[in-house]
């Protein structure tokens, strides 16, 4: 234990008022110290926890290129080629109750897909106004019987990947926003059944 502070002069009660005035000015000072010091502390804690990390960007979606959309293509014309047209709309179409639709139209006409189509143009179409990227290839060949088409072949990303959205591409379908009003361009073969 400490000893007591020895004093030179007798304390008096106004030396003694003024010491413990003095103590606690400095006490105060003292504690106004600290509390300053675990304010930063607190403070910089504070900050650092709540500093958001940086966040990691996904990468960007690929690009969806023509390479892609003609791959979709040939993929459509391949399965086509192996399997007939049996669950082709399920496979290959996007929009499998329009594909539906346009099958039995062209297996109604007696029009089934002949040599191999080539592209003969493309047509990038950005997303715009609630509708997709679209790629619209426009495509030549012949029917089984020999009559020439020309038919728009549209493909989107659908769920992140390119899909045709009709997958009939021997018909002479044109693909717009009027669909009763064809494109020019569009050759439409006939009707192929025996008479």
């Amino acid at each position: 234990m400490a000893a007591p502070l020895a004093c030179s002069r007798p304390m008096t009660r106004w030396r003694l008022q003024t010491l413990i005035c003095t103590l606690d000015r400095e006490e105060s000072h003292m504690l106004w110290i600290m509390r300053r010091i675990v304010a930063s502390v607190m403070t910089a804690l504070i900050v650092t926890s709540c500093t958001p990390e940086p966040e990691q960007s996904a990468p960007p979606p690929a690009a969806f290129t023509l390479d892609m959309a003609e791959s979709v293509f040939a993929k459509v014309v391949a399965g086509v080629g192996a399997n007939g047209v049996a669950d082709f709309c399920s496979t290959f179409a996007r929009s499998e109750s329009t594909c539906d639709t346009l099958l039995k139209d062209a297996l109604g006409r007696c029009l089934l897909p002949g040599d191999t189509p080539i592209v003969r143009q493309s047509a990038h179409l950005p997303a715009a106004n609630g509708t997709e990227e679209t790629w619209r290839l426009v495509v030549q060949g012949r029917t089984l019987d020999g009559q020439k088409y020309v038919s728009d072949f549209p493909i989107v990303l659908s769920e992140g990947k390119p899909k045709a959205v009709l997958g009939i591409y021997w018909t002479g379908q044109g693909y717009g926003t009027n669909m009763d009003d064809p494109p020019k361009y569009t050759v439409i073969p006939q009707n192929a059944c025996p008479r």
